[in-house]
């Protein structure tokens, strides 16, 4: 979090965000920066290694980026005053094509276009996977990502391509690639204030230079009470320019007042309840999106089919990673379920937790489902309710004693979107980070373990939760010594906002055995 205010964005620059999911934003800081950092990384990516989450030590011209203004105001704008940066960032590399190849015409929609040598990012059309592991796929933003060019990227260079629209769906489909969105033209210092969810790839780079691209993930901290942009005081109106391929202006509208803290009233609507809830979890994501918030807006009477509704989706695995094999992304429908790269929910639970306050003794009752898919569906839901679900807390930090690490992510995180009366849950949270659970040591993805994220969400929790951090500064400083790195990032963040004078002696006492010298280099010098 900065002290100073950024600049944010306005009512028209937020329409289109929550419509594309994108917004192209000029960073507006010195050439010399800009060019400082391509040389680094140059260096870097050519005779060391890529740095991963430590890009940031190892160019700390990067944070004058991420500082600016225009950047800080946009994400203030979209996250909230008080977001944080996420430990993970990371550096994809465009290599050149092979000169033979530099020829070939590409329109900017292909799925899996061949890269240069060397490339590290992806071509294929995707949408991120959370880290260290899985975590709810959103509506409203509670994750955001910045896309950094060093350099200028003609179209021939490969920028980054997205797919407006496309945040908030469950999955893509072959039908969304038309409406890829490439820049012709990326001057250096240029931003993509980009919606977590939304897919995009790499491309081609058809000259002799190598592109870089920095992603930076920010996570949102608070619930919103008032706009955090420059506006927000009218209700919706759907942009007159967006470039996504649906409608969704139930799902806009909502996602508008929730970021400005409106109170939204029910409608007295004549719709049909059971054909919109045959609409949900199908493969027309316009349909089907849709009918989660006209069925969120006829309020309670919309609560009890949607909860039998969601009892029809028992027994669905709580699996690993499962990596998408096929050549060609096609329009089929594909089960809701867990998996270790980021997960949608059953369209019932969005339903139920934009219905808010009426929802909450159904969710509670499905929160004691023996089926844990269901109890993942109910936690999450009653995270989205927000504050007002703080009645829950009781019954959410009950469920932190579940023998499926994935129940108790979900329950962490719809602790951390609560926000209030977390204290009730501490007993259990510090539980979850001090102590080791041996069930729940296998490996899963990228070495990561159940037991990683769960202290990953548990952190969260306390990050965006009412406890004082003066009240558990010895939990903090304990997590110093977690084994994943993402823990004691989080810590030292708490520590550093809102820590006592002893606390933040820990913090930078961490910090100054963990200094990088950034002077030193592979090949230059190293003492």
């Amino acid at each position: 979090m900065k002290s100073q205010q950024g600049i944010k964005l306005t009512d028209d620059q937020m329409r289109r965000f929550i419509c594309d999911g994108v917004l192209v934003l000029d960073s507006d800081v010195s050439e010399s920066i800009h060019q400082t950092i391509y040389e680094k990384i140059q260096w870097n990516n050519n005779r060391e290694f890529n740095m991963g989450n430590n890009v940031l030590p190892r160019i700390p011209e990067l944070q004058k980026v991420l500082d600016s203004p225009v950047i800080h105001g946009g994400l203030q704008s979209v996250l909230g005053d008080d977001y944080i940066l996420h430990p993970h960032r990371f550096m994809h590399a465009s290599e050149p094509l092979d000169e033979d190849m530099r020829d070939m015409e590409l329109t900017g929609h292909e799925n899996q276009p061949p890269m240069g040598k060397g490339s590290s990012g992806g071509s294929g059309w995707h949408q991120d996977s959370q880290s260290p592991l899985s975590r709810a796929r959103y509506h409203v933003p509670r994750l955001a990502m910045i896309l950094y060019f060093p350099q200028d990227t003609p179209i021939e260079r490969g920028p980054t391509r997205v797919i407006p629209g496309t945040h908030l769906q469950a999955g893509l489909q072959e039908s969304n690639f038309p409406f890829a969105f490439v820049c012709d033209y990326v001057k250096a210092g240029t931003c993509f204030l980009i919606a977590f969810d939304i897919a995009h790839a790499a491309f081609p780079n058809r000259t002799d230079m190598s592109r870089y691209m920095f992603k930076f993930v920010f996570m949102r901290t608070s619930h919103p009470t008032a706009p955090s942009w420059d506006g927000g005081t009218e209700t919706w109106k759907t942009p007159e320019t967006r470039l996504g391929q649906y409608e969704h202006t139930k799902a806009w509208s909502y996602i508008w007042d929730w970021m400005r803290g409106a109170r939204r009233e029910f409608v007295d609507s004549d719709s049909d309840t059971d054909k919109l809830i045959s609409h949900l979890n199908g493969g027309d994501p316009e349909t089907g999106l849709n009918a989660i918030y006209e069925l969120a807006s006829m309020g309670p009477r919309a609560v009890d089919p949607l909860t039998q509704n969601l009892l029809v989706h028992t027994d669905r695995p709580l699996e690993r990673y499962k990596k998408d094999t096929r050549k060609r992304a096609s329009d089929e429908v594909r089960p809701r379920e867990w998996n270790e790269g980021a997960f949608a929910l059953q369209d019932e639970a969005y339903a139920l937790g934009a219905i808010g306050v009426p929802a909450i003794d159904a969710l509670v009752t499905l929160l004691q489902h023996e089926d844990p898919w269901i109890k993942v569906n109910a936690a999450f839901a009653l995270g989205e309710v927000g504050p007002c679900a703080g009645v829950a807390m009781s019954a959410l930090a009950g469920q932190l004693k579940d023998e499926h690490h994935q129940v108790v992510r979900a329950v962490l995180d719809a602790i951390g979107c609560i926000g209030v009366d977390a204290s009730i849950a501490l007993p259990a949270i510090r539980r979850l980070l001090l102590e080791d659970n041996p069930a729940w040591q296998e490996k899963l993805m990228r070495g990561w373990t159940g037991e990683s994220q769960v202290r990953f969400n548990a952190m969260c929790a306390l990050l965006n939760s009412d406890i004082p951090v003066t009240d558990i500064e010895d939990l903090l400083v304990g997590t110093f010594r977690d084994p994943n790195g993402y823990v004691p990032a989080l810590a030292l963040e708490a520590l550093t906002r809102h820590g006592s004078p002893q606390g933040l002696r820990s913090a930078l006492t961490f910090l100054k055995t963990h200094r990088w010298d950034d002077s030193l280099a592979n090949e230059q010098r190293v003492y």
